[in-house]
């Protein structure tokens, strides 16, 4: 298996189907939601979390849900296919006449794809079994250079926190990027508040605390930002009530960029990558509490888990 990834198949209501229809809304308006889950061992340790986000999001935009019999069933062929690969789900609202108004009563379209786990550019490798030089080389090498981008995220919050179909966003994020020279890119919202990186949440530790920002505005709930905020306390800081698993959910102004002493990137796929360079800047990239950061991400997901 390649990382180009397999279709696994298409469904129309409860039906398989042979191809997506030409007049899919996603295919047209980007009309839906889609998730992307890593596979271990032919599991999917955060199943649970990608089928409540995506229950969330087909609420909120009033989409037919799948049954579990079929998505269990569908995610069951993926991982025959590919035991330890990246699962994708797309969830539309099906097709339907022309025009924006959706056609009520049509059924949702369910695509699934599998592709293989690639070994992702800049990921952070380092692991605990090497030796302090050893981690120190690999960190000047495997950690990520990145920079703000002059692509920004419009303030919607009536889409904001789902992984909804639209990512053009995030595309010209990613051209950017790309065009630079850099890893990934940082990207603020209209207001001027940093909320992401093209692919990821961001956790900045700015004078001495975690923070990561909300995504009541932009940006998307990621299930890795989302198990850190439940499961990780760094060592050397103390939870309190306001402050969910020793990380604040905290605006994150382009102008508190110059205080940054540490970033890093989490998504459901990579796990954790870390930041070396922000700009022409270097950062931490051992700062107090990365370690707990990655030990809460492997005790929820094992293929996270680092020797």
């Amino acid at each position: 298996m390649t990382g180009e990834g397999a279709l696994i198949g298409v469904w129309r209501g409860d039906a398989r189907v042979d191809a997506l229809d030409a007049r899919d809304r996603g295919l047209a308006y980007g009309d839906g939601l889609f998730e992307t889950l890593r596979a271990h061992a032919g599991t999917l340790p955060w199943w649970p979390r990608h089928r409540a986000r995506l229950l969330a999001g087909a609420q909120r935009l009033g989409l037919p849900f799948p049954s579990d019999v079929l998505l269990d069933a569908a995610l069951a062929e993926a991982l025959a296919r590919e035991p330890d690969g990246v699962v994708k789900l797309v969830l539309t609202r099906g097709s339907g006449a022309r025009g924006y108004a959706p056609t009520p009563g049509a059924p949702s379209t369910l695509v699934v794809s599998v592709a293989g786990q690639g070994k992702a550019r800049g990921a952070d490798r380092s692991g605990s079994h090497r030796d302090e030089a050893a981690n120190e080389a690999v960190n000047a090498v495997s950690t990520l250079r990145i920079d703000l981008l002059t692509t920004r995220l419009g303030v919607q919050p009536a889409l904001a926190g789902m992984k909804h179909l639209n990512r053009l966003e995030q595309v010209l994020g990613a051209r950017e990027a790309s065009a630079r020279g850099l890893d990934d890119g940082l990207m603020a919202d209209a207001g001027g508040f940093v909320t992401c990186s093209t692919r990821a949440n961001v956790v900045a530790r700015i004078d001495g605390r975690w923070i990561t920002p909300p995504v009541d505005r932009a940006g998307v709930a990621g299930i890795a930002r989302g198990v850190l905020l439940e499961a990780w306390t760094p060592s050397n800081e103390v939870a309190t009530t306001s402050v969910a698993g020793g990380v604040e959910v905290a605006p994150l102004p382009l102008d508190a960029l110059p205080r940054l002493q540490a970033l890093f990137l989490c998504n459901a796929v990579r796990g954790i990558l870390v930041v070396g360079q922000l700009g022409a800047r270097a950062l931490d990239t051992r700062p107090p509490g990365l370690d707990a950061a990655r030990a809460a991400l492997a005790a929820s997901h094992p293929a996270f888990h680092e020797p």
